[in-house]
């Protein structure tokens, strides 16, 4: 978990909102976790084809309801667009669409296929009818690949085909002279690095600039680029712990530990 966390942070993209998706949507064949049973009840019910059942749980008690799909009053894009998005979140974006103009199924229906996870990903999980506009969507997710080229200890994978894909990142870490890599859990990816909060403030362009791209491109007068800092480091992590003397240098820094950025 140690290693995941400075993996997550140090990919130079940043935190994310809050909020989570559990990592069970992308594994299969988890051991059973043993539950106490606090209430039970039986009903049988007829469910048809494209419609939905709900059981809601509340203080109170149990209660049950039909309800249309989702998608059943989405104009004709949206639902198009909702077919394009991964399976595990064809369900949020959905419910989004509910409240979202067809500039945002447009979005995801013209976007490169790469980029569609990402950008489905962060319609579903903003808040609800709130959704960053859509030119900061698609550059969030552009700029995610697009500093990826210039990174050569962490690699975008993307996995899975058809409707049941997702992206992930792969990192170069070096222990006692042998590379090894490690995949990030992609609920971590998700929520970790896509997510284009940086901070609580929304995801919107500061003078023109979005803070992928500003922060990895620009420099203030005095400062290094951070795209040259990190362009040409082979290795995430040498997998040692590092305490660095007080009043070093950073030549002391970079000759003393491998992985270090100046």
């Amino acid at each position: 978990m140690k290693a995941l966390v400075v993996l997550a942070i140090s990919f130079l993209f940043l935190m994310p909102a809050s909020g989570y998706v559990g990592r069970e949507v992308f594994d299969s064949g988890n051991t059973p976790v043993s539950h106490n049973v606090m209430a039970e009840f039986n009903h049988t019910v007829e469910i048809a084809p494209g419609k939905d059942f709900y059981i809601h749980f509340s203080p109170s008690g149990i209660d049950c309801s039909n309800a249309a799909p989702y998608a059943g009053n989405l104009s004709q894009a949206a639902v198009a667009a909702v077919a394009r998005s991964p399976v595990w979140v064809q369900r949020e974006v959905a419910k989004q669409f509910q409240y979202l103009n067809d500039s945002y199924a447009e979005l995801l229906l013209n976007a490169e296929k790469r980029y569609v996870d990402e950008i489905a990903f962060s319609i579903a999980y903003s808040p609800v009818g709130s959704a960053p506009p859509p030119d900061v969507l698609y550059d969030n997710a552009r700029f995610i690949y697009e500093n990826d080229r210039y990174l050569d200890y962490v690699k975008v994978l993307d996995v899975g085909n058809g409707s049941n894909y997702h992206s992930t990142l792969r990192y170069r870490v070096i222990e006692n002279g042998t590379e090894m890599k490690v995949t990030c859990p992609p609920s971590i990816y998700y929520w970790f690095v896509v997510s284009p909060r940086a901070t609580v403030e929304n995801a919107t362009y500061i003078y023109g600039k979005f803070w992928r791209e500003y922060v990895f491109d620009h420099n203030d007068i005095g400062y290094p680029l951070l795209k040259e800092k990190l362009s040409g480091i082979k290795y995430m992590w040498d997998r040692e712990s590092y305490r660095p003397p007080a009043h070093r240098t950073w030549n002391h820094s970079m000759s003393t530990h491998p992985t270090a950025i100046e």
